[in-house]
C-alpha cells in the first residue's frame, strides 16, 4: 500500500531540505501540515508534498518567500 502521510524528517529528506526549513514554512503559514499525531507531531499528506514542490520550484526560479506566500496562500 502506498504511503499517504510523511513525518517531517521523511519529507525533508525526500525533498532535499532541512527539518528547520519545514518548521519555518509552518511558522510563517506557507506550508501548514494537514494532519498532526496525538502527540502533536506534524504529518504531511500528498497534497502538502505537492504544495511543497511548488514552493521549492518557485524558490528555485528566484521568488522570495513573501512572493510565494502571496501567490500560493492569497
Amino acid at each position: 500500500m502506498p504511503k499517504t502521510t510523511w513525518k517531517i524528517g521523511e519529507l525533508a529528506s525526500q525533498c532535499g531540505i532541512t527539518v528547520r526549513t519545514l518548521h519555518h514554512y509552518h511558522q510563517i503559514g506557507l506550508l501548514v501540515p494537514s494532519e498532526f499525531t496525538e502527540a502533536g507531531h506534524r504529518l504531511y499528506t500528498k497534497a502538502d508534498a505537492s504544495k511543497l514542490q511548488q514552493i521549492l520550484s518557485l524558490k528555485q526560479l528566484g521568488f522570495s518567500l513573501e512572493e510565494i506566500y502571496n501567490f500560493i496562500v492569497n
